[in-house]
């Protein structure tokens, strides 16, 4: 996929809003044809290169996840966090959508498929922090620290956003000491959806050894590692991220087999 024609990442995206599950949610939307839905990490939305690629050609909405904006979400898991999600979703008007989620939305759009599956076209997990076990909790990190693991090329962009203070309350709640998973995986394992999942090799945040835990109880899942990459995939390795992501949606699980000589991503 080439690069895009403007050099400001996200200038062609356009702000809007919602009213949707009893927020007024904000979102930003670039691009014409077949809508992939992004729902960001913690940090809240963040355009990026890989984004602008992918927006050449389909519809990319990147939403704002309920308590993140100007009102606070009591929500307490992620089963009532993908059900809001969903409503917002469907205020934007979309019944039927490509979806993807980074890191915690990573978490929060697995749920949504596991209860929506015939909304859901095909799912990309980018770094899902829905299991995390030899996992950090960037808390406990410092400055420096929570840098290097999120990204193998901290130059390449500026600093990663914070967790906005009035969004720590729903990250807690979302985040907390994990509990049994028996009846979500058996859930999971129910769900024929096609799923990309992407972990960077150098992950500091989420360890990449959860990603075996995805590919074995989704059936129509695909694992892949990307080298040269941390959490933040999207910003380390922009132009591999919108290939593959982009492969994947047009031609389903038969992505990624070389139309072209030699690699896709060298």
């Amino acid at each position: 996929m080439s690069a895009p024609a403007t050099t400001t990442i996200g200038a062609g995206f356009v702000e809007r809003s919602v009213e949707a599950a009893g927020f007024t949610v904000r979102y930003l939307e670039a691009g014409e044809g077949t809508p992939l839905v992004c729902l960001p990490g913690a940090g809240g939305p963040n355009l990026t290169p890989a984004l602008d690629l992918l927006a050449a050609d389909y519809r990319v909405i990147v939403i704002e996840l309920p308590g993140w904006g100007s009102q606070p979400n009591p929500v307490a898991n992620f089963d009532e966090f993908a059900h809001q999600v969903a409503a917002i979703i469907e205020a934007i008007g979309l019944q039927s959508y490509h979806l993807m989620g980074t890191s915690l939305g990573g978490a929060c759009a697995l749920h949504l498929l596991t209860l929506y599956p015939q909304r859901v076209i095909s799912l990309t997990l980018e770094a899902p922090a829905r299991f995390r076990e030899n996992s950090v909790h960037p808390a406990t990190l410092s400055e420096a620290a929570f840098l290097k693991a999120f990204r193998t090329h901290p130059e390449k962009l500026p600093a990663t956003l914070p967790i906005p203070p009035h969004a720590m309350p729903t990250v807690g709640n979302l985040m907390g000491p994990p509990g049994d998973d028996s009846e979500f995986l058996a859930r999971m394992r129910t769900v024929t959806t096609r799923t990309l999942i992407l972990f960077g090799r150098d992950d500091g945040i989420i360890n990449p050894c959860n990603g075996p835990t995805y590919r074995s109880n989704l059936p129509g899942a695909v694992l892949i590692y990307v080298y040269d990459a941390a959490h933040d995939i999207q910003s380390d390795r922009p132009e591999a991220f919108a290939d593959v992501v982009g492969d994947f949606i047009r031609r389903g699980l038969n992505f990624m087999v070389n139309e072209k000589d030699n690699l896709i991503n060298p």
